[in-house]
């Protein structure tokens, strides 16, 4: 009877995840199609944002790496957003910056958000590097 009633105790907890949690953003579905498939998917417990509605709801959890990919038009919401939730004022925020060049307006926003501008490609090996140094040592959970 003790058995069953650790047995059923135990069901019930649920354990930390050990992996980094990646909060994925882009206000569009093949960019974030594409974005996933460059990623090793079993290496991150991975949420997925097309929205300011659903990031909003998104930073409510942990997280311990953003790479966002969205319009000039989106960028400043988002990483407002961001970095006034209180469980992602310290992360990493890597922006794939291509998309961001030619607009001027945009001038000392990703300082302002200590966020890191880099293209798609440096954007997964980013990432991909950031998983590797967490699964050396997971205690720290430090990605970048």
């Amino acid at each position: 009877m003790l058995a069953s009633a650790v047995n059923s105790a135990l069901q019930s907890v649920s354990f930390p995840n050990s992996k980094p949690r990646l909060l994925l953003v882009s206000d569009s579905n093949d960019r974030l199609s594409s974005l996933k498939a460059g990623l090793n998917h079993t290496g991150f417990d991975i949420t997925v944002v097309c929205s300011l509605e659903e990031l909003v709801v998104a930073c409510h959890d942990c997280h311990d790496l953003v790479a966002l990919d969205v319009s000039p038009a989106q960028i400043a919401p988002m990483l407002k957003q961001i970095r006034t939730s209180a469980s992602h004022t310290t992360i990493p925020v890597l922006v794939e910056a291509t998309r961001l060049t030619n607009d001027l307006t945009l001038a000392g926003l990703l300082p302002e958000y200590r966020a890191m501008p880099c293209s798609y490609t440096e954007m997964l090996q980013l990432v991909q590097r950031g998983n590797e140094a967490h699964s050396d040592d997971p205690a720290p959970r430090r990605v970048l």
